[in-house]
């Protein structure tokens, strides 16, 4: 009996097949565009068809994963082992840089980096330099790590100008425990994270836009921001426990997304009209400004556990519309809008001086030559095998 034409495109169905519409897909539609459904309208079959190779969006990131790091370009072997492990990193950034969100994917399935030639021949290099095995497979992942998140060197990263239009943070879909504060004024790119992976929420930038996206660790993982530009936040959903302690920089626009919860925002006082969005949806915020800052609030009917300052009410049963004395005349102030279905919403005031997490250390300003972070570790990695 000859097949349906739905039949031949399904038979015909490979991993191959899909890793490579997959990817195709990201660089049209980005990380976000990418669904089972959005793959399956791609490749022109039904949506159960992929689910013969894949088992779910998870799965589908680890293939693609795989697929970008089989692809990259291996280095000859032979000679300096610290110029093999250079080499092989400009190689891993090529990659990366080819590809739309490729640093996102990579970041978003970490257990692949072991399979990868690139970690086998990275390992190999440290080994040849006189590390034990164990030794080198820990470094080969913070170097790839590195390449992966940041640049393999700072003058790759163009100094951030002061002002201009606002930069965006985006709290990814998924992310928990993670700290935003301002860094230093010295600080030259758009951001900075400890070089302890535990302590850091990891990043990528994507144009002006910083990507957060920390799903593992315990505790709190920190950003700083440059604060030398002005700044919106978006903290997409479903996240958890995210502080925003951004009394130190210029805000221009915060929204809250639909699945967030348990948020705490610490506002510097406005410049302009800034607005806030809360949607609904969104569990335990809590926002604090400055004393004396103008604001002016909608809350929309069936938001639930509300307080503004003196004001509260279990149920919003209409749009209540409140503001501090003074607050619509005025030029710099936020605009609060909080929508149906938001569910246990704060806001107060707060002294300059508050209790928050310990920030990161300062940085110190280069002597002499400039160096990357890569730099540094392999400086380590020879000071080890000197001992």
């Amino acid at each position: 009996m000859p097949l349906s034409p739905e039949e031949e495109k399904q038979r015909g169905l490979t991993r191959e097949r899909l890793v490579d519409a997959a990817l195709a897909l990201i660089n049209d539609e980005g990380l976000e565009g990418l669904s089972m459904r959005a793959l399956a309208d791609r490749l022109e079959v039904k949506a159960a068809s992929l689910y013969w190779h894949v088992r779910d969006r998870r799965e589908l990131l680890d293939l693609l994963a795989e697929g970008l790091l089989d692809g990259v370009p291996r280095a000859r072997r032979g000679g300096d082992w610290r110029r093999g492990v250079l080499a092989t990193g400009e190689a891993l950034r090529g990659t990366v840089a080819a590809h739309k969100d490729a640093g996102r994917i990579l970041l978003e399935a970490p257990g692949a980096f072991e399979r990868s030639h690139t970690f086998a021949d990275l390992k190999a290099h440290l080994v040849g330099a006189g590390l034990q095995a164990s030794e080198a497979g820990d470094v080969a992942l913070m170097v790839m790590t590195y390449v992966i998140a940041g640049r393999t060197s700072s003058e790759s990263e163009p100094a951030v100008e002061a002002g201009g239009e606002p930069a965006t943070l985006a709290i990814d879909s998924g992310s928990h425990g993670v700290v935003v504060r301002a860094g230093n004024s010295d600080m030259q790119g758009l951001f900075r994270v400890p070089p302890d992976q535990e302590a850091a929420a990891p990043a990528v930038v994507r144009g002006e836009t910083v990507v957060v996206r920390r799903t593992r660790g315990v505790g709190l993982g920190q950003i700083e921001l440059n604060p030398r530009r002005p700044w919106r936040f978006k903290v997409q959903a479903p996240t958890w426990r995210t502080v925003l302690e951004v009394g130190d920089l210029d805000v221009r626009e915060v929204h809250i997304d639909s699945g967030a919860s348990k948020v705490e925002c610490f506002l510097p006082p406005p410049r302009g009209v800034v607005p806030i969005h809360v949607s609904g949806g969104v569990v335990d915020v809590a926002l604090h400004r400055p004393k004396g800052v103008a604001v002016v609030a909608v809350i929309h009917t069936g938001a639930v556990k509300l307080k503004l300052d003196e004001f509260s009410t279990r149920v919003a049963v209409f749009d209540v519309h409140w503001q501090t004395e003074g607050a619509s005349a005025s030029r710099d102030r936020y605009e609060l809008d909080v929508s149906s279905g938001a569910v246990k919403f704060s806001l107060d005031m707060y002294e300059a001086k508050v209790a928050r997490a310990e920030a990161l250390p300062a940085e110190s300003k280069p002597v002499g030559k400039v160096v990357s972070a890569l730099d540094i570790l392999l400086d380590g990695v020879e000071a080890r095998t000197r001992q």
